[in-house]
């Protein structure tokens, strides 16, 4: 490129972008591009997959001597109160001052487990290690021992891919690479992937990894909502209805409904598991065991994680379908859900929602769609056609001017306006 062929340059921060025949509606694109690039963020996942080492009895040994080296740390740690405010990192510094040979000759004031640790096997220690006691000292109490799954750190563990991985292994004398099958979802293109954490759940060892993705939409809701962005709000109900949402436009009007079934087979599964709970409890209540029936609580366990990841994927893939900028839920308070939440019973549809709600706000933040938690006040009484009072009649709301409609879809559509009419007020105060 020449100097005859550039007609003009604009300087953005740091970067400059070239231009031919550079008009003002290329600076506005190229500002406008800079501007989004920089309104990013991220989201970081969990992939549970499931490990098949050869070397079952490294793992063991591997495990041991992590617990060891955390349960030394952590009592170096429950001495020294100066540093628990202090950030992870320091911490670190500070215990391998006390634990490492210096290259200055410095000589450790202490000897952890094994002697001389593999460097990120030690750190990864010293990380748990920390973590555990500012948990503690914040809740002011400190437990004797810790749980202390492994995390592999980098130089732990290469070649990590949706079907294998390595791990360094230490089988009592040595640390050996190890070569591990994996099965699992697929990890997404161009997600960076962090430090996994292997795990046991009943007889599988699973491996646990993080996976960061980026963001593409970090805006704040008062810019979602000053550019026109529509918003899905959600009732969640103890029916065969989930939850019940609507999408509604910038003028409030209603663009989209979406009822996700299955509460009705939730709570059919669930009762079933809890007739053989009871059935078997004959057999394993005088068993020497921690929990009694616990194959069967492990059912409900995962019957309970494959509706609430079902109904949330339906939730945000109807958001996506309709350009949703704002997922609204309905916030109550302490009474109102202590109360809701024993009357529904434990597993019923209603009493689900707390994972449903957990489950969305990781998801829909990873699709750039933003969730905000809005009182419900107000919101089951008044009519979402004309405003009047009305009241409820088994699944339907009738107001006093004779409108009729589902209520929990009249409830969905008022909370959802609540929230825009919040934005417009504060937009005319400010």
């Amino acid at each position: 490129m020449t100097k005859e062929n550039i007609n003009g340059i604009l300087t953005y921060g740091c970067k400059i972008y070239l231009f031919w025949s550079v008009t003002n509606e290329d600076i506005k694109r190229y500002l406008t591009a800079e501007r989004d690039a920089m309104k990013t963020g991220y989201s970081i996942k969990t992939w549970k997959m499931r490990l098949f080492c050869p070397e079952k009895q490294m793992i063991e040994t591997t495990e041991a001597l992590y617990r060891e080296a955390v349960a030394f740390y952590y009592e170096l740690l429950k001495e020294r109160e100066e540093l628990w405010a202090e950030n992870l990192l320091t911490i670190q510094g500070h215990l391998e001052k006390l634990t490492v040979p210096g290259r200055d000759g410095r000589e450790p004031k202490y000897i952890p487990p094994g002697g001389k640790l593999l460097v990120y096997f030690r750190r990864s220690a010293m990380n748990k290690a920390a973590m555990a006691v500012k948990t503690a000292a914040s809740a002011e109490s400190f437990p004797e021992k810790i749980d202390a799954n492994i995390t592999f750190f980098k130089g732990m563990y290469k070649d990590l891919t949706d079907t294998s991985v390595v791990l360094k292994l230490w089988n009592g004398k040595k640390w050996i690479w190890v070569p591990c099958g994996l099965t699992g979802r697929s990890f997404p293109k161009e997600a960076a992937i962090l430090s996994p954490t292997l795990v046991h759940e009943e007889k599988w060892l699973m491996f646990h990894v993080p996976v960061k993705q980026e963001n593409s939409d970090a805006r704040t809701a008062k810019e979602r909502m000053q550019e026109g962005a529509r918003v899905c709000s959600v009732r969640f109900t103890n029916t065969d209805s989930f939850a019940v949402c609507t999408v509604l436009d910038e003028g409030s009007r209603q663009l989209a409904v979406k009822n996700c079934r299955g509460g009705n087979a939730y709570r059919h599964h669930c009762k079933a598991l809890l007739k053989k709970v009871e059935a078997s409890r004959a057999f394993t209540d005088k068993d020497n065991v921690s929990q009694p029936n616990r194959k069967y609580y492990m059912h409900l366990k995962h019957l309970n994680e494959y509706y609430a990841h079902q109904v949330s994927k339906e939730i945000i893939d109807f958001c996506k379908e309709k350009h949703t900028g704002i997922l609204v839920l309905p916030e109550y308070d302490e009474d109102f859900s202590r109360i809701s939440m024993y009357r529904s019973g434990n597993y019923s549809p209603l009493h689900l929602s707390i994972r449903i709600r957990n489950y969305l706000k990781y998801k829909a933040w990873a699709e750039g769609i933003l969730v905000l938690e809005l009182r419900a006040d107000g919101t089951e009484k008044q009519c979402s056609i004309c405003g009047a009072t009305g009241k409820k009649q088994g699944s339907i709301f009738i107001c006093q001017n004779g409108h009729q409609v589902n209520r929990f879809l009249n409830g969905a559509r008022n909370l959802g306006r609540k929230c825009q009419e919040s934005f417009r007020k504060n937009n005319k105060s400010s």
